[in-house]
């Protein structure tokens, strides 16, 4: 991982029960480490296991209950799961260390590690051999995921993680939502390439943006389209002008 880090750790530091070893991934919103466990015996837990950080300032309290109370609601789902398509998420932490203001306060949350993700894969293979049966995978963990009563509402293929045995499981569930009988509420950032053009004009309320399930059917077409054919199912060169051919689209102004 070259790039800077969102969330810098140094090796070897320690977050609850877990040291921090190597960088895996970084973004805009959050860095991913390996880590190991060096407390004490826990049959819930891994030996190993992947601790995604969030910046100081991520988590709300709002957004710390979001994410306990999905993990509470993931364990159940997998119990019921004979092959879960979901990431397991084990515990959500808070760094508390005011020595480093940079880590302090940050939302770790500690995962189940992955080998590498989608995007990689593409990046290495387009359009690669098991891209069908991973896409049969990923249509499942979607249908798994709607049918507890939740909207990913980020697929894409940095969120799509590959096991050791090529399976594929989706992860980063930050942006999730429960569903209230139609929709659900999201935050306002989402994946320009991967938004339906409903959710780029709707209103945002108190609450966030409303989404419905169609919101992640919306992206796993125009994953699909990426994964089968390497390339965005819209016209453009960027992000932002697939963004306005999809609302141009949606609004009849122009033909695909």
């Amino acid at each position: 991982m070259t790039e800077p880090y969102a969330v810098p750790v140094p090796r070897g530091y320690r977050v609850g029960d877990w040291e921090v070893r190597e960088p895996l991934a970084t973004g805009a919103f959050g860095s991913v480490y390996a880590a190991r466990r060096v407390g004490g015996p826990d049959g819930r837990l891994p030996r190993s296991a992947a601790l995604k950080l969030l910046p100081t300032g991520t988590g709300t309290p709002r957004h710390l209950a979001h994410l306990r109370e999905l993990i509470e609601r993931e364990v159940a789902l997998l119990r019921r799961l004979r092959q879960p398509r979901l990431i397991r998420m084990y515990e959500t932490l808070v760094v508390d260390d005011p020595g480093r203001p940079a880590l302090d306060g940050a939302t770790v949350l500690v995962l189940e590690r992955a080998r590498a993700s989608l995007s990689a894969l593409l990046a290495a293979e387009p359009c690669p051999a098991a891209g069908p049966a991973l896409l049969a995978q990923i249509a499942e963990g979607l249908g798994q995921l709607h049918r507890a009563g939740w909207v990913h509402g980020d697929l894409k293929p940095a969120n799509v993680l590959l096991m050791a045995d090529g399976s594929a499981r989706l992860a980063d569930f930050n942006m999730a939502a429960e569903l209230e009988g139609t929709h659900g509420y999201t935050p306002a950032f989402s994946t320009p390439d991967y938004t339906p053009p409903e959710l780029l004009w709707a209103e945002i309320g108190e609450r966030g943006r409303p989404i419905r399930p169609s919101a992640d059917i919306w992206a796993f077409g125009v994953l699909a389209h990426l994964v089968l054919t390497g390339s965005f199912p819209l016209p453009g060169g960027t992000p932002s002008a697939r963004r306005d051919a999809a609302v141009a689209y949606a609004r009849g102004t122009e033909e695909l």
